[in-house]
């Protein structure tokens, strides 16, 4: 999902969004916004700051860092987090499957796979109250590829 791409069912939905979690929609929050309907893939923080920075110098990165989490709060982007990478942010909330490359750390989705009702199957498993469930397949993309 592209939010550039769909403007205004967007616009509803993250309105409403704020309206409900009792944040207000910033000119910040909305800068952020637009800048990962910009990107490709699972930008990091530092990715939408430079570009948010672009259109805004005087933007801070704390500011972007802080967008970015009441972005995740309210359910409008989901964050990836792996230990020897920064953490990449998803607009697509939706479950779904990411494959990210083990030499340069680009995550991408891998479109028409289903995970059809993972984390119900794992609530049914375990005694544990589950509260999201995600799953990465590692691989070597295509650029990397011609590197080796």
């Amino acid at each position: 999902m592209n939010i550039a791409e769909m403007p205004t069912k967007i616009d509803e939905d993250i309105r409403e969004k704020f309206r409900r979690s009792g944040y207000t929609l910033t000119s910040q929050r909305r800068a952020v916004l637009e800048a990962l309907g910009e990107t490709s893939g699972h930008p990091s923080a530092e990715d939408v700051y430079l570009i948010v920075k672009k259109k805004n110098p005087r933007v801070a990165l704390g500011t972007v860092y802080q967008a970015l989490s009441v972005l995740e709060d309210i359910g409008i982007i989901s964050s990836k987090r792996w230990s020897e990478s920064p953490i990449r942010y998803d607009v697509n909330t939706k479950p779904h499957l990411d494959i990210r490359c083990i030499r340069c750390g680009e995550v991408s989705e891998i479109p028409g796979v289903d995970l059809g009702g993972l984390k119900s199957r794992i609530q049914g498993s375990t005694p544990y109250e589950v509260t999201s469930a995600s799953l990465v397949v590692e691989g070597i993309c295509p650029a990397c590829q011609k590197n080796l």
